[in-house]
């Protein structure tokens, strides 16, 4: 196999809490990375002193108006020298073969992106079935939390669009498709999530909102691929995992699946 040189590209900002553990897991890969970036977003706390504590490169994101998740990743990337960008959000702990398994993917010459759908490690409930009705649906993109990108293509297409708010990842995926490169979607390498922002109902919905502004954006754009009264996904894989909810996690565990699904259709009328 090939060696390819990873560049990991850590964003965060306050993120204390995750972001020695989400580094602990990238230094701990059995496939050595050249590099790992942290970019922080104007940290409060002692995340950029964790992160240097643990070897990274740190790098303070340039002031900016706005809070679009492709800037600090396009940042980041502007400091890499990588074959590959690996981004990873910093609540985001991969398994130890995750860059191995990345490398795999990736000496295909017509794979430009891989990524990997993450697992909850919260234990909420709201968050388990968050997750859970995540892991349940195709995907036509790689989602940014865990998404590799050669840094041929990525450089093709300017990176990441700092206008959006989300979205940001079906974007950046869609525009590398178009230079004739391929997108795997990874739902068996395990990358836990431990973000207490999907605790509650009321955090999904106002997740919901973001992401209905780059809904609205992307109709204009793509309209084959966004329309009103359509899922991206198939119906049938929205419906039936509300179906085996119930004895997925019982009954309670169901009513939220459910409450999710009601919050999401918002952004598809």
């Amino acid at each position: 196999m090939q060696e390819l040189d990873f560049s990991v590209i850590v964003p965060a900002k306050n993120s204390q809490r995750t972001i020695g553990k989400c580094l602990s897991s990238v230094f701990d890969q059995d496939y050595t990375s050249s590099e790992v970036i942290v970019v922080d977003g104007g940290s409060r706390d002692k995340t950029r002193e964790i992160a240097q504590s643990y070897g990274a490169k740190v790098f303070l994101e340039p002031a900016h108006t706005g809070d679009a998740p492709g800037i600090g990743r396009n940042y980041g990337a502007k400091k890499a020298s990588g074959d590959v960008f690996a981004f990873l959000d910093s609540d985001c702990y991969p398994e130890k073969t995750w860059l191995s398994k990345v490398a795999a993917v990736l000496t295909d010459g017509k794979v430009g992106i891989y990524g990997i759908i993450v697992r909850d490690l919260d234990g909420t409930i709201v968050s388990r079935a968050y997750h859970y009705l995540h892991m349940q649906i195709s995907y036509d993109f790689a989602p940014s939390r865990c998404m590799a990108v050669k840094t041929e293509p990525f450089r093709q297409v300017n990176g990441f669009d700092e206008s959006l708010t989300s979205g940001e990842d079906n974007d950046l995926s869609y525009r590398v498709m178009k230079l004739g490169y391929r997108v795997i979607v990874d739902k068996e390498t395990k990358v836990y999530h431990d973000d207490d922002h999907l605790r509650s109902l009321g955090a999904v919905w106002q997740q919901q909102r973001w992401y209905l502004e780059a809904e609205t954006k992307f109709r204009r754009e793509l309209p084959r691929r966004f329309r009103r009264f359509r899922t991206s996904a198939p119906l049938r894989e929205h419906v039936i995992p509300l179906v085996k909810a119930i004895w997925v996690g019982g009954t309670q565990f169901a009513i939220v699946c459910l409450l999710i699904k009601i919050m999401s259709i918002r952004r598809h009328l």
